[in-house]
């Protein structure tokens, strides 16, 4: 009977010398599957994207992001809530802000001579109630009474006047304007009865009618269609970084794509975003259709009907061009580029 005999140092080695030269081709073959993975992300430019509303709108730009278009076109984008002539301003020079979503602020910057250019739109309607208590019966009973709104100028400033006007009333007369920041804060004030009537964004409608609150009027029934929200910047940014504003322009318009081709995962990001029952947000969803732009413009007809509002409402007397303002020549470029 053999025996068999002890392994020695030299087998022992070998089999160590195995073990490296395995390990070693492994580290490689994972060295190289995620070295441009880590490449990649390196090569992504960072950006940071204003938005100063808290509604509907803005869930574009944050879907988007979510579902990484942005990334995959080639830009790292941040979004950040900021006050508008706040973003406008750091955008204008050059701190911070890249992009603001909020293009009407970005509109009556560019009325008063601001250097700074529309690239995009995704919604042609604006998405804006004013809600008013349960006990309101008619627009009369808003008379000396106190609407509360997020700011004194701008789209929302300017919704609240052309509603209260379509309901018969006189906004420098009837009313007092009570600037109340968010539109969570201004359901507070609605709640605790500080108020009579509040310009709320779209889906906070919706939130508001469970509590009780009434729609006094939808105000994309009054007013003309307009950029309510999109890709603006700078023209430095435009004339200094080209490459990177049509990275962002492509994010923007697989987005919009995708927000109109994906109801049901965008109604489910609504209902978490917004912490909605699924028929609400369902709701929603509609109403974003309707207001979807299908390529990112708006026709120049009801931008410059738009304009002399903004002009009315600035005081601005001199002929502005549409073209002085809203560009569109780099998003067809980018959509053009994207179909070959």
């Amino acid at each position: 009977m053999k025996l068999r005999q002890p392994l020695g140092k030299n087998f022992l080695s070998g089999l160590l010398s195995q073990g490296k030269t395995l390990l070693y081709r492994w580290c490689l073959v994972v060295l190289f599957l995620v070295y441009p993975l880590h490449a990649s992300a390196q090569r992504l430019e960072k950006a940071l994207i204003a938005y100063s509303s808290e509604g509907i709108i803005p869930a574009f730009l944050a879907y988007g992001i979510e579902r990484g278009f942005y990334r995959k076109a080639g830009v790292d984008l941040e979004a950040r809530l900021v006050r508008g002539d706040l973003a406008v301003s750091a955008m204008i020079s050059g701190k911070e802000v890249d992009y603001n979503y909020g293009t009407i602020s970005l509109l009556l910057a560019a009325v008063q001579g601001a250097p700074v250019k529309i690239l995009a739109n995704n919604s042609k309607g604006v998405p804006i109630y004013l809600m008013g208590q349960g006990w309101i019966q008619s627009p009369k009973d808003l008379k000396g009474k106190k609407v509360a709104v997020a700011s004194l100028s701008g789209l929302g400033a300017m919704s609240a006047r052309v509603s209260l006007r379509a309901l018969g009333l006189d906004p420098n007369k009837d009313v007092t304007f009570i600037v109340v920041g968010s539109p969570t804060i201004r359901m507070a004030a609605m709640e605790s009865g500080s108020v009579e009537a509040a310009l709320m964004p779209v889906p906070w409608n919706f939130k508001m009618r469970e509590k009780g609150f009434k729609e006094l009027i939808f105000t994309g029934k009054v007013m003309p269609p307009l950029p309510a929200a999109g890709i603006a910047t700078s023209k430095e940014k435009i004339e200094k970084n080209p490459e990177q504003v049509r990275k962002v322009l492509r994010g923007f318009l697989e987005t919009l794509k995708a927000v109109g081709r994906e109801g049901k995962e965008f109604t489910g990001f609504v209902a978490r975003r917004f912490n909605l029952e699924p028929a609400a947000a369902e709701e929603v969803y509609k109403f974003v259709l309707e207001v979807l732009t299908q390529d990112g413009t708006i026709d120049d007809a009801s931008l410059q009907e738009y304009l002399e509002e903004v002009k009315k409402e600035t005081g601005v007397k001199r002929v502005i061009p549409i073209s002085d303002i809203v560009d569109y020549r780099l998003l067809r470029e980018v959509a053009k580029a994207s179909e070959r």
